[in-house]
């Protein structure tokens, strides 16, 4: 059995992955509504990385990695680039990575840890979860 599996194994081809990621975030906060209540809560370090939101381009095609490879298109306004779920299940918006320096350097001499670079918007039922970060 072991040797069948291996032939199988060897027959197929070798393909390497050439995603690139193109924007990674780890958040610190999240907000929770639905049709009664709205909820705020800061995320733990363990939460943050469970709940990283990843963008990855393959070719012309991009992809929010983080959320089963779902196909995104991106579209840029002004300093923003938004990456929409075409399904309806959310979106992700984050500064340009051409602006991404310019904005750090105006942020001199304020509190970034009070700043937000990045935040990813969820469909949920007839509600949404939003993670912002950096």
């Amino acid at each position: 059995m072991i040797r069948i599996i291996i032939g199988i194994l060897l027959l197929l081809p070798l393909t390497s992955q050439a995603f690139e990621v193109v924007f990674e975030g780890i958040p610190n906060k999240k907000i929770e509504t639905n049709e009664s209540t709205s909820s705020m809560s800061p995320l733990t370090s363990e939460q943050a990385e469970e709940y990283k939101v990843t963008i990855v381009k393959d070719g012309e095609s991009y992809y929010w990695a983080s959320r089963g490879n779902t196909p995104v298109i991106p579209v840029q306004s002004g300093i923003y680039v938004t990456y929409i779920a075409p399904n309806g299940s959310g979106y992700v918006r984050t500064i340009s990575p051409a602006f991404l320096k310019f904005t750090l350097a105006s942020m001199e001499g304020e509190d970034l840890a009070e700043q937000y670079l990045y935040f990813e918007h969820l469909v949920h039922q007839l509600g949404s979860i939003t993670y912002y970060g950096k």
